[in-house]
């Protein structure tokens, strides 16, 4: 069914807002994809703060034309849906490759994070960077484990001196 021009203003607008408010989104192809799976998807996509909304195309390529995103993106055809998200891309990418892991659906076609265009390939990449807690955790570890050696090379120092001391002082007495 067609939709009014005020149908389609409305949606300009809301994917006008949805480009320009998330920090980036993926394109995934969504032509095989059944309602279940689709909503066991989103619940997934919502727990870790990213949304799952199928687009109409001619729309959106208007919208990331209006929102000056890169041109490459604009290529694609057929039936798409749209995985926006505010921070971490890494969850939503690990979702997307479970599902076509699992199932042989949603083939991502491309994606944008934080201006920048990623091709299908760079999108499956992102699937297997650990995500940030993770990375944050490793970082401080690997900070801990310098300060403790610092911290042991230090002490036992100090604790080699107070052995000579003492076996001085149990000598004299």
């Amino acid at each position: 069914m067609s939709k009014s021009r005020t149908q389609k203003e409305d949606l300009l607008i809301k994917y006008k807002d949805l480009i320009e408010s998330k920090s980036g989104y993926l394109l995934v192809n969504s032509d095989k994809i059944d309602t279940a799976t689709v909503t066991k998807l989103k619940i997934e996509l919502k727990n870790v703060g990213a949304n799952f909304s199928v687009i109409k195309n001619s729309i959106f390529k208007v919208a990331l034309q209006e929102s000056k995103q890169p041109l490459q993106v604009q290529e694609f055809d057929g039936p798409t849906a749209l995985i926006s998200f505010e921070q971490d891309p890494t969850e939503p990418a690990k979702l997307v490759k479970k599902v076509q892991k699992d199932m042989e659906l949603l083939s991502p076609r491309s994606g944008v994070y934080e201006g920048e265009f990623l091709t299908a390939q760079r999108v499956m990449q992102l699937a297997d960077i650990p995500s940030r807690e993770i990375l944050l955790s490793r970082l401080v570890g690997t900070m801990n484990a310098s300060l403790t050696g610092f911290m042991n090379a230090v002490t036992g120092n100090v604790r080699g001196l107070t052995m000579v001391l003492k076996g001085i002082s149990e000598k004299k007495v």
